[in-house]
Parts: structure tokens; sequence; C-alpha cells
């Protein structure tokens, strides 16, 4: 009786089921946080989706309604854990359904490890059942916000390149069942066989007549082309299409589609990573000057990390808040050198300015006083 009397206090208190979870993220446990607004979560489940993606299964502590903890299919949090004594965050794309946070207060991840990152390739390997870590409220606008005003027999389609089937994951299992006069189609395009959550995705098929899915291997059907969109529809003007996958896939289609007719404002895009550098040449090497720390760090030809990447990489001391461009915690100085704002999409001018060093990217040399 004294047990439930007092997780009902720490429920109301602190959106924790019981005292344990809210005050465990402040412990001395290897990976473990709970800062500001972050939600404690508990490691529930890892599993290997194909060579270079994983899916992270966390039950989220307290609460999980719109007045605590909730999504909308599509968003993504960012997830805190702790790394050799400093506590970072990285955002990743929410892949599971809504109903599954309902159902059993759970969400899950679907990351591909970026092989030269921090932490991506540690992850899978670093984080233990059972286990908590910190998790944002859930963040950004690729979702489906229309659908009441969507006619009947309304086509949205949505087209995936490699791990930018995250969100489009979430999206159908999330919307499908409940919109029955809505014709979903998804085409999918990867390696040969590195479709990953494809398991359910054909099981969703196969139990809804409104979702097509086009499973498609690059080295057999090439990029996205006209024919592969009018195969799946005969009135794209009147249609919604969803673009979430890398850089190179996301311009080449969205120019397809322009010139096919599709109007502009009928076009979503997800950006993964960092927008396109389509006016400048990033194939140099370059310097950047950290001038506080006095250090110097090359930069490859193929290299698109931001400055805060950069910095956190060769041990440079830098604030930071949600990496998104939302806060202003990142703000440094910008001595020299020009600068890509992935936010706002510009450049920088080459003389003395205040920057975020969480969505700018060097595009020449540059000295910054960090």
């Amino acid at each position: 009786m004294l047990n439930v009397l007092t997780n009902k206090l720490s429920l109301t208190l602190f959106n924790n089921d019981t005292f344990k979870a809210y005050f465990a993220p402040f412990s001395t446990k290897p990976i473990a946080v709970l800062m500001g607004e972050m939600f404690a979560a508990t490691v529930v489940k890892m599993k290997t989706e194909n060579n270079d993606m994983y899916s992270l299964t966390l039950a989220i502590s307290g609460k999980v309604n719109e007045q605590h903890f909730s999504f909308q299919p599509g968003q993504y949090i960012e997830l805190q854990v702790k790394k050799n004594g400093s506590y970072i965050k990285r955002p990743f794309t929410i892949s599971s359904s809504l109903a599954q946070l309902q159902q059993d207060k759970t969400i899950t991840l679907t990351i591909k490890k970026q092989f030269a990152g921090r932490v991506t390739p540690w992850l899978s390997s670093a984080i233990k059942q059972g286990e908590m870590l910190g998790v944002s409220p859930a963040k950004g606008d690729f979702v489906l916000n229309r659908l009441s005003k969507m006619a009947v027999n309304k086509e949205v389609i949505f087209i995936a390149g490699g791990s930018g089937i995250t969100p489009f994951h979430s999206l159908l299992l999330s919307h499908v069942a409940n919109n029955p006069t809505i014709n979903f189609t998804l085409l999918y395009f990867a390696r040969a066989n590195q479709h990953a959550l494809n398991g359910s995705l054909v099981a969703l098929e196969l139990e809804h007549n409104n979702f097509t899915l086009k499973l498609l291997q690059r080295e057999r059907d090439g990029h996205c082309s006209a024919a592969h969109i009018n195969a799946v529809t005969s009135d794209l003007q009147h249609s919604e299409v969803y673009i979430c996958g890398p850089n190179s896939m996301m311009d080449s289609t969205r120019e397809l589609l322009l010139d096919m007719g599709l109007p502009e404002g009928a076009l979503h895009l997800e950006q993964f990573g960092l927008a396109s550098f389509r006016n400048v040449d990033l194939n140099v090497v370059r310097n950047v000057s950290f001038a506080i720390t006095n250090k110097e760090v090359v930069v490859d030809e193929d290299n698109q990390k931001t400055l805060l990447i950069l910095a956190e990489d060769n041990v440079v001391p830098a604030k930071y808040g949600c990496r998104m461009g939302i806060c202003q915690e990142c703000k440094c100085k910008k001595v020299s050198g020009v600068v890509y704002n992935s936010q706002t999409k510009t450049y920088s001018d080459t003389g003395e300015e205040d920057i975020q060093a969480c969505i700018s990217v060097p595009v020449t040399d540059v000295v910054i006083n960090l």
C-alpha cells in the first residue's frame, strides 16, 4: 500500500513512475542523464536491422500524453547519453507507431551507423538493456497534418532512400489503418537485401488495400524516375509527396517531380544531415583554426561536419543546446572565413561575426574563437 502511495506521489511531482526512476539519471551509472526538459527512458531492446542499421526501443518513464511525452508520427527526438564523461545529444527519428507509445509507453529509434561518427557506431554496443537515457520532447514538422482536409481517394506518395525510411515507417503504421479513404504508396530505394523494417511494411500491405509497397533495389532499379512515379499514380498533380533520404537523392527527385507537374506546395522534404551544397565546391581541403584552444583541424574534401562536431571530435570545449538551430547556446565568434548555415541555407560573409556552431559548416578556411 505504501509503495502505491509513493509511486502516485512520484508521478504527480516528477512525472515518473517511481522516485527511483526520477533520481536514477543523476546517479553515477556510465550512461544515464535527465536534464532540463529531458524525459527518463529505459533501454528495453536492441535489434539489428541490416549491416549498418539497428533499432533501439526505449520505455518512457511517467505519463505519456499530449501534456507530458507524446509525438506526431514523422517527428524526431534528441537522445542524450554519457560517453567518456561527457554528455552528448544526437537527433534520431522515431520509427515506431503512436499506438506503440500509447499501449506500452515505448518508442523505437531506428539508427544508421555513421562509421566516421562519434556516437552511432559506439551506441549499438555501449548501451545495455535496463540502462536509463535522456529523451527530449518530440520535434520536427515532417508530419501529415492535413489528413482531415484530404479528399476521399487522395493519393499520398512516400519516397524513401536508405535510412530515410524511418519517419515513413512511423507515418504508415500510424495512419494507414485509420485513413481507409486515402491511398498510401511507398517507393523505398535501398541496396539489395538492405531494406530495413521491411517485415512490418510487407505485413501492412497485406492487411490494408489502401497501401502499396514498392521495394526497389538501387543496383537493379536505379534512381527514382518518371517511370517509377507513373507506375504508381495517374494523378500526380493532385497527390501529396514526401521525400526523405540522402541529399543527392532528395535533390534529383524533387526536380523530377516538379518537372512532372507536381505543385511545389504538395512536396514535403525531410533533410537528413546537412542541406545540399549546390553552389559551392566543397571538394577541397579546409583548415579550421580554434583560436582560444590553439588547435588546428584539417577538414578533408568529403567532410560536411558542423563546427560543433569538429570541436567535439577534437576535444575543443564548446557549449551547445539542441543541435537543430533552435537555441543559441552554441553561438561563438567567427573571426574569418565562410561558413554555410544549414538552417537558413545561406552563406556567411568572410569577416568577423557571431555564428551558431551546431548548424554551421566550414566552406573555406575558418578561424573560430573556441
